[in-house]
């Protein structure tokens, strides 16, 4: 039970965070103070603005809020796991490009945006950064959360803080590649991957000399079954929100050591390409019957 009511506060507070913001606004103003309310608005808009730039710049990082136990009941509740193909040098950065996204890549949080699954122990000296839309360091409370977890804007400049070497190495970005577009194409019993068009990692990995290691969450496409009508999740709980309770295991493949090249030509960034997408085919095929998934087909787009 405290697993499922810790998913349930979790995911509930992340998912409907606008919402949650407005109610405690309306809720302040009508039961403390509208003019105080609106100075505390002020007052963490003029914060947001100063601080705009954190989200791209490595976050906050605290090891203690990534180790809380409440991430422990988190990733129990599927249960999420973390398995390693092999050791990582802490002396290079890398791209985790991790796949598919599923309805909401419940693996992508659990693994590496906390320390619930020993992540640490797994990949010692090696720092993962969870790059999300800019749009989740909008809203109060969770962005504050995000930030403490180390996760980051995926944009340009978050991967170019990372990757210019500046800031040292063993970084790895955990990049979602197919994004909201993936989401869109999930089914169950067939692993699409909106991969094709996606070349714009690549391309950083060559300027900046990183490595690219394959990643595949196993069972993330499971968690919820799809209503016939717009292929919508459904889930348990009142507002079918919560996943079903289903294990997840995720895999991080071997990585591909890519040379920097400063200024890759097309063929350059296609020849990469080819390579990471056989690598994550062959991540699948390997893995797949371990995990109870041979019945599920893989469909690169």
């Amino acid at each position: 039970m405290i697993e499922f009511l810790t998913v349930l506060f979790i995911f509930t507070t992340f998912l409907f965070s606008p919402l949650i913001t407005i109610i405690i606004l309306i809720l302040l103003s009508v039961f403390w103070s509208l003019s105080i309310t609106l100075i505390v608005c002020i007052l963490y808009g003029c914060w947001m603005y100063f601080d705009r730039d954190i989200d791209s710049q490595g976050g906050r990082w605290s090891e203690r809020l990534r180790r809380l136990s409440i991430w422990n009941y988190f990733t129990d509740y599927f249960p999420l796991k973390l398995i390693k193909s092999e050791d990582l040098d802490a002396n290079r950065n890398y791209i985790f490009g991790f796949h598919p996204h599923g309805s909401f890549s419940f693996g992508a949080l659990g693994n590496f945006g906390t320390d619930a699954t020993y992540f640490s122990n797994l990949f010692p000296n090696i720092r993962p950064h969870l790059m999300l839309l800019h749009l989740q360091f909008l809203f109060p409370f969770t962005r504050e959360i995000l930030l403490y977890l180390g996760a980051c804007c995926v944009s340009k400049n978050s991967f170019e803080y990372f990757l210019n070497g500046n800031q040292g190495k063993g970084h790895a970005l955990v990049v979602i590649i197919g994004g909201a577009r993936e989401m869109y194409l999930t089914k169950n019993d067939t692993m699409i991957l909106y991969l094709k068009k996606r070349k714009g990692f690549v391309e950083l990995v060559l300027k900046h000399g990183a490595s690219l290691v394959p990643v595949i969450s196993f069972g993330e496409n499971e968690l919820y079954q799809r209503s016939t009508c717009f292929n919508l999740p459904w889930g348990r709980f009142i507002f079918r929100h919560i996943p079903l309770r289903r294990s997840i295991i995720t895999v991080v493949g071997k990585p591909i050591h890519v040379k920097q090249n400063i200024n890759p030509i097309s063929q350059d960034i296609d020849q990469i390409h080819n390579e990471y997408i056989r690598a994550v085919e062959q991540l699948f095929e390997f893995n797949k019957n371990k995990y109870d998934l041979g019945h599920v087909n893989l469909e690169i787009v």
